[in-house]
């Protein structure tokens, strides 16, 4: 008795490919029964579920994946029991891949028990019991089999949906009462959180992940200025894993070609079901917060030296809040004079603060030119001395010229010669003499003043603050209100920034910041209005014009300078530094009132695309110029726009793999060329983001094994962080290709040169276009577009090409590919698609890893084009498994765009050694018996066995022949054309039509014969007249070997009549109605009687000499 186990699930081929379905492991009980494992090409076992069939020897197929096991008609019903069936997938997924031979022989025993429902229905299984319930081993094992039942009638449970969340989120006010704060309960499965007017407590975001293992709650914090506050957030629910009432059923044929035994294998646990959804939002009402009250002041804008000024101090109640006020608030007020480079430094009484006495060079009172002593020197330039020590003055006090001798003798004045030894004259022919000077010095006492080096160290905060001229404090503030300051007399000239202050009970409430315009006062400064040119075009005069107004104090003087800032972005905030200056004027005089033209220059590309001015009015009342008023930078009135040619480009949307890819640019603006100046525009593609696939989906073992609790805690505990949206980037690393320039002549739209869009740049295209403005021999990019925008993205999408090629095939059998198009394909006029299919001879040990490689070496076959006409199903044109492709077929499918005139462009390939593009061969099995010892007179002949996978084709043909050699006494058996019999050979042969026995025509063994000799058989395949060799025997096969020996007669005896052959037995039918038990392995019958005949042969032929003489070749 036995039972076949086979590999199923998929079809995957092992390392080799197999004629027959192997044995894995085999138990056997007294009584005949015998119960072995067979296993498909792959590995994997599964379970006879029909024990009433033949042995799963021969071809097999997947029959689905069912809830019922169907029945054999007249032999046996069909069983679809829900428990049973969830019950049999759960025993095969536990125990039914198991090394074990004796848990394996329980699991069969269990589902042929279970199919016949513990009965005795089945006279075939019943026989199977009897025999194992006759030994102790059989009864355990009929033990074992019904623990295995208790154990799946206890485990195998059916998967249990996931229940909706029980509970709500609730939001309730801080049981210690901390004000803003509430408190969110969530019940268990809740994922996640968000708040809407608050921030969670742990880390002030408005999302939080938590643990859904259990019911808890966390902590959030009211926003400031919310009313309300609102709380929603996700849950998930699970549900429990369990098994299906189904099974992979696989049907067989024996090696005959008869209907085997179908076989089953289990489709594993199911996975966890899960259930997910969102909590109804939950919300509370704020009440009015407490809050302090809000100051800000206004301070006179504008005085006279000589009068005075004051600042205002404007304390209010915050809106949608109630008035904390602050207790026994007052007030102070603090006036800055805001520090320029050179203006004096004053006391915080604005007082003049003066500087430590020094020396200074004098200065001529007249000319302002500084005073010098001059004395006479010698060659060297040191000061010539008197008898006394003193230095010799080069003039008296009327400035008449000294002359001497000095106290070394040298006579002076030392007249300076050149290389020819004469006097050196000045421009008006008299002689020159060597001097030295000293400058003339006198002691001063200068105010002191602001320096750039000292302002320079100093934050502008720090500089606004750096000066305080007057201070007015102690002013109660009792509640809402205005308050000013004392009146405080105006010293100087400059710009005053007050600060206002609050205190309440010595702790500082409120501090303005210095340098407001609401909290500035100016004084004795002339008023200046600007006005630039707003536009301007390239090769234009720029220009800024003053309008002074104001008084202009009478004896000092005033000055205005003129600076242009180039500008790249008019509507960016505008900063005026000495990295962005352009220009600067020279100072121009100002006389009166009115306007005052600034020096103009030529506008260049280089000055952007627009000029920032800034005017500077500076006094000199005799002691140098210093700034009393100085522009803003990016005012309106002083910004002039430069009219540049502009580019606004508009790509293709939407492209489809093939089609050619343009943009547009719309050209605006003056593009009228001078001389030496052209333009030119240019496009480049670059890879944007890649077009979107689908996440895997995850493993199942990873869900039915994960621990719940543990993956909660580590979600909770895991950061949230906020993710940044990455900078579009287009640079060489990801340029795709470029378009030659175009030139530009003026306004209008420009079409790029189209791309062909290829298969590799799907997803999104940035275009990026430059205009490039070329004068003479250089050439600069006047423009750059801007990378990655919307409206220069091309999105290119393609079709996606899907394939399932045959998974099994017999030798012989035709095998095909199948692709699977969907998705766009290029609707241009004149294109159309077509895909071909390629096979390539595969390694069983290389399919599906990254190291099987399809290319000319192991090129076995092209299909002719297939035209492809829109997404669909195409398969391919049939190719013969031939012996010589191996184990694995490997299948690769290319898809092509062809268009008139042009070569074609590969738009998809599949890859090499996938699962789903591998067809494994399966060769039928071949084993021989020769006749081993031959009398003289009697037949000589071989017989072979043909078992396993064979083609049903009916245009094929199989033949077996067979071919004798000479075999030495001595060494080896050598077989070639020289050592071949050619008369006891068949080389016609014998057609196999399906598995079975077949014997070589019969040759009378004669005389010439006598001597040693062995067969080698050869399966072939016909097609079409072609042959190909399916299997070989090997050469000197010890089945193989054979003798023929003389027909001797001993002294004084008859002759001795050997028997003759045995005649080839054919295989035992089997009546339907009457199956043996199930049985595994080699059918020997055949063999033992013709083993039986040779034996005998062999003991009358014993002791006889073997000669091999007038042995002939034909």
């Amino acid at each position: 008795m036995a039972f076949a186990a086979m590999l199923t699930g998929s079809v995957a081929v092992g390392a080799t490919a197999a004629a027959a379905l192997p044995r894995v492991e085999t138990v056997s009980f007294p009584g005949g029964v015998n119960i072995s494992i067979f296993e498909l090409p792959g590995g994997t076992r599964a379970y006879c579920v029909e024990i009433i069939m033949g042995e799963p020897t021969g071809h097999a197929w997947l029959d689905g994946r069912v809830t019922s096991l169907p029945g054999r008609a007249g032999l046996l019903n069909s069983w679809g029991d829900p428990n049973g069936m969830r019950q049999m997938n759960y025993l095969i997924d536990k125990y039914g891949q198991s090394t074990s031979a004796w848990t394996a022989a329980a699991l069969q025993l269990t589902i042929w028990r279970m199919r016949e429902n513990f009965g005795q229905g089945n006279p075939q299984l019943n026989r199977t019991i009897s025999a194992l319930e006759g030994s102790s081993r059989g009864r355990e094992l009929i033990a074992r089999s019904d623990k295995m039942y208790e154990t799946a009638k206890t485990n195998a449970t059916a998967p249990v949906a996931a229940p909706s969340i029980l509970g709500s989120l609730k939001l309730t006010p801080d049981p210690a009462g901390k004000p803003g704060r509430y408190i969110v309960s969530f019940p268990k499965g809740t994922t996640s959180l968000s708040v809407t007017g608050a921030k969670f407590s742990r880390d002030g975001s408005t999302k939080l992940s938590v643990s859904s293992s259990s019911a808890s709650e966390r902590a959030v914090d009211a926003t400031a200025g919310a009313t309300r506050i609102k709380v929603t957030g996700t849950w998930e629910t699970k549900g429990k894993a369990g098994w299906e009432p189904k099974l992979d059923v696989y049907g067989t044929l024996t090696a005959a070609g008869d209907p085997g035994q179908r076989v089953a294998v289990s489709i594993g646990k199911a996975a966890q079901p899960k259930k997910q959804g969102t909590f109804a939002a939950t919300t509370v009402t704020l009440p009015p917060p407490l809050a302090p009250p809000t100051a800000s002041s206004q301070a006179q804008p504008s005085a006279e030296v000589g009068g005075t000024m004051t600042d205002e101090l404007r304390v209010r109640a915050q809106k949608q809040t109630t008035l904390e006020m602050w207790p026994g608030a007052t007030a102070s007020f603090t006036a800055y004079l805001y520090p320029v480079v050179g203006t004096p430094k004053y006391s915080p009484v604005w007082e003049t603060q003066l500087g430590e006495p020094y020396e200074a060079q004098a200065e001529d009172p007249v000319t302002g030119q500084p005073l010098w002593y001059t004395w006479w020197a010698d060659s060297e330039g040191a000061a010539l001395l008197d008898s006394d020590g003193n230095q010799i003055a080069a003039a008296d006090e009327q400035g008449v010229a000294t002359e001497g001798v000095d106290a070394n003798g040298l006579a002076y004045p030392v007249p300076q010669l050149d290389e020819n030894d004469e006097s050196v004259l000045d421009d008006e022919g008299n002689p020159v003499f060597y001097s030295a000077r000293t400058p003339v010095l006198e002691e001063r006492r200068d105010p002191e003043r602001w320096t750039e080096q000292e302002l320079s160290a100093l934050s502008e905060k720090d500089r606004c603050l750096a000066q305080p001229v007057f201070h007015d404090e102690g002013i109660p503030v009792p509640g809402p209100g205005n308050y000013s300051s004392a009146p405080a007399a105006v010293r100087s000239e400059g710009t005053v920034h007050w600060v206002e202050r609050v205190y309440s009970q010595g702790t500082l409430k409120h501090e303005g910041v210095c340098g407001l315009p609401n909290e500035t006062t100016r004084i004795n400064q002339p008023g200046v209005v600007t006005q630039a040119p707003a536009d301007l075009r390239i090769g234009d005069e720029a220009y800024d014009t003053a309008t002074v107004s104001g008084r202009l104090l009478p004896d000092v003087s005033y000055t205005l300078m003129f600076e242009a800032y180039r500008a790249d972005d008019v509507a960016a905030a505008a900063t005026c530094t000495p990295e962005s200056i352009v220009f600067r004027s020279d100072r121009v005089p100002v006389t009166g009132t009115g306007e005052v033209r600034s020096p103009g220059f030529k506008v260049t590309p280089a000055h952007g695309v627009a000029l920032w001015w800034v005017e500077t009015l500076e006094i000199d009342e005799g002691d140098g110029p210093r700034v009393l008023h100085r522009g803003a930078c990016g005012l309106e009135n002083e910004t002039s726009r430069i009219a540049h040619p502009s580019v606004e480009t508009l790509a293709m949307p939407d492209a489809i793999v093939g089609d050619y890819l343009t943009d547009t640019a719309i050209l605006s603006g003056d593009f009228a060329a001078t001389e030496g100046t052209r333009w030119e525009l240019e496009f480049k593609g670059y890879r944007g983001a890649p077009a979107a696939t689908e996440e895997p989906e995850p493993e199942i073992a990873s869900v039915a094994e994960a621990d719940d609790e543990h993956a909660a805690e580590s979600a909770e505990d895991e950061a949230l962080t906020d993710k940044n949206e990455t900078p579009a980037v287009c640079d060489a690393s990801n340029l795709l290709f470029e378009v030659p320039a175009i030139e530009v002549t003026g306004p209008g739209e420009v079409v790029s040169e189209g791309v062909f869009a290829r298969p590799e740049w799907q997803g999104e295209i940035w275009w990026v276009e430059t205009l490039w403005l070329i004068q003479g021999d250089e050439r600069v990019p006047f423009s750059v577009g801007e990378c990655g925008i919307a409206n220069e993205t091309t999105f290119l999408t393609g079709a996606t090409v899907t394939t399932q090629a045959m998974p099994l095939a017999s030798i012989g059998d035709e095998m095909t590919d199948t692709a699977i198009v969907e998705g766009e394909l290029s609707a241009r006029d004149g294109v159309h698609h077509e895909i071909t299919f390629e096979a390539y001879q595969g390694e069983a040990s290389l399919t599906g890893t990254e190291l099987a490689e399809c290319g000319v070496e192991n090129l076995i076959w092209g299909s002719d084009p297939v035209l492809v006409e829109g997404p669909g199903s195409y398969e391919s044109s049939p190719l013969t498994a031939l012996p010589a492709y191996g184990s694995d077929v490997w299948w690769v499918e290319s898809l092509w765009l062809v268009e008139p005139e042009q070569e074609k462009q590969l738009l998809h390939r599949g890859d090499c050694g996938v699962e789903h593009e591998t067809t494994r061969l399966q060769r039928p099995d071949v084993s021989t018996v020769a006749t081993s010892t031959v009398t003289v007179g009697d037949p000589v002949y071989d017989t072979a066995l043909v078992e396993g996978a064979l083609s049903v084709r009916e245009d094929i043909e199989f033949w077996v022949r067979f071919t004798a050699y000479e075999r030495p006494r001595e060494g080896a058996m050598v077989c070639t054309p020289d050592t071949e019999i050619v008369a006891l050979s068949d080389t016609v042969g014998v057609r196999v039509p399906k598995p079975g026995t077949y014997r070589s025509k019969e040759v009378t063994a004669l005389p010439e014969h006598v001597g040693l000799g062995g067969y080698v058989e050869t399966l072939v395949l016909i097609e079409n007249g072609e042959e190909y060799e399916v299997h070989r025997g090997e050469c000197g096969a010890e089945r193989e070997n054979f003798e023929i020996v003389p027909v001797v007669t001993p002294p004084d005896a008859p002759p001795v009549t050997p028997p003759s052959a045995p005649p080839a037995i054919p295989p035992v039918p089997r009546a339907p109605g009457d199956p043996e038990l199930p049985r595994t392995g080699f059918e020997n019958r055949e063999f033992i009687v013709i083993g039986g005949a040779v034996l005998v042969l062999g003991l009358a032929a014993c002791g006889l000499g073997m000669a091999r003489k007038n042995r002939k070749k034909s």
